[in-house]
């Protein structure tokens, strides 16, 4: 928005001296409130009720900084119940009719996806007042009038655009060339909001009720524990790319901890590396391999068996590591926090499986800036 800054100057001095519906602010300074409005909520809570095309959800919406959010579904009647919380290190769908909770961690958290009859898009009502804002900001709007919505007086902006402006968080992500947004103008909270194709048809629709910011939302509100009893399942995701490492310098740029030790003979050969999930070096001495694998563990995912009876093994710093001689192979498994380490080679021996991994220490090292 071209005169946004400007507007937001002028907030400190026109607070508290509004006009009335009927002699509202200019539009750009409407605008303005409501981005500042969005800036300055460090939570938000309010019920939702979507309407895209003959699809129709409502939902209570609860979110406290970026990464934590609550949705409890209200309708349709098949998902009445249904709550999907995030704390942003670890994510739930629970369904207490069917008495299943499907769960994802870290990284994996962005790539989940949904299957029939759980509408994954209607998730992303928790960032519909940050569309608005950002696309006031970037375009002029234009003031249509007021109305009043549940005892709130609300003023209609409208952005008309030629061009395409964004996507709709719909299940087909239709573009959108017009909306308009219904914003309170007590609190400067989103009332309402929809959403118009090319040609001025309606994609989606949104009303909120009691929305309310910077009330205290309590952090256990976030974190979810599955009741006793209850069906526990990885929630599906979609393949992620990993970066691939060709060289020893490729490591060191993505913030990969190198062993300081290797086996006689021994050097890097190729490596694979997913930030916050996985981990995999491979190293060769032109005949047999040294594969040492750091995988985030989950405790809801099943993780692979050592083939064997393992024996117990004490790693610098009082770590404690599996071994186990198999199939012509060792393997050294230990916890190092939140990961699983796996060191596996042809026949080395435990003494140099114990050297090699307590040269690496499985430790993540930040991404450089």
């Amino acid at each position: 928005m071209k005169h946004l800054a400007l507007a937001l100057l002028a907030l400190a001095f026109t607070a508290g001296c509004l006009g009335t519906a009927a002699d509202p602010p200019p539009a750009d300074e409407i605008a303005a409130r409501f981005v500042a409005a969005q800036e300055q909520a460090a939570d938000f809570s309010a019920t939702v009720a979507v309407a895209a095309g003959s699809e129709n959800v409502t939902v209570r919406l609860l979110q406290k900084d970026p990464g934590n959010y609550r949705l409890e579904f209200l309708k349709p009647a098949d998902l009445a119940g249904t709550v999907v919380v995030s704390n942003g290190t670890r994510k739930w769908r629970y369904d207490p009719a069917t008495r299943t909770a499907l769960t994802v961690a870290g990284p994996y958290i962005a790539a989940s996806i949904s299957e029939p009859p759980y509408p994954g898009w209607a998730e992303e009502v928790r960032g519909y007042a940050e569309t608005v804002a950002k696309s006031l900001e970037e375009q002029n709007a234009s003031y249509r009038g007021s109305e009043s919505i549940g005892g709130r007086t609300a003023y209609i902006l409208e952005v008309a655009g030629g061009s395409k402006l964004f996507e709709a968080p719909t299940r087909y992500r239709e573009a959108v060339h017009s909306f308009r947004a219904r914003i309170d103008a007590g609190t400067w909270l989103l009332l309402g909001m929809e959403l118009y194709g090319k040609e001025g048809d309606l994609i989606l629709s949104a009303e909120y009720t009691d929305p309310s910011a910077n009330t205290g939302l309590p952090d256990d509100l976030f974190i979810f524990d599955p009741p006793a009893g209850i069906e526990v399942r990885p929630m599906p995701t979609a393949a992620i790319t990993p970066l691939f490492l060709w060289s020893i310098e490729d490591a060191r740029h993505s913030g990969v901890e190198m062993p300081s030790y290797l086996p006689e003979g021994y050097g890097f050969a190729d490596g694979a590396h997913l930030p916050g999930a996985y981990t995999i070096l491979r190293f060769t001495d032109g005949s047999d391999e040294l594969k040492f694998e750091q995988r985030l563990h989950d405790p809801y995912r099943e993780e692979g068996l050592l083939p064997g009876t393992p024996d117990a093994v004490h790693l610098a710093g009082g770590r404690e590591a599996d071994y186990v001689s198999a199939d012509g192979r060792d393997h050294l498994k230990w916890r190092a926090g939140e990961y699983s380490c796996l060191l596996t080679a042809g026949m080395l021996g435990k003494e140099e499986l114990v050297r090699v991994a307590e040269s690496v220490g499985c430790r993540i090292v930040p991404v450089p800036a």
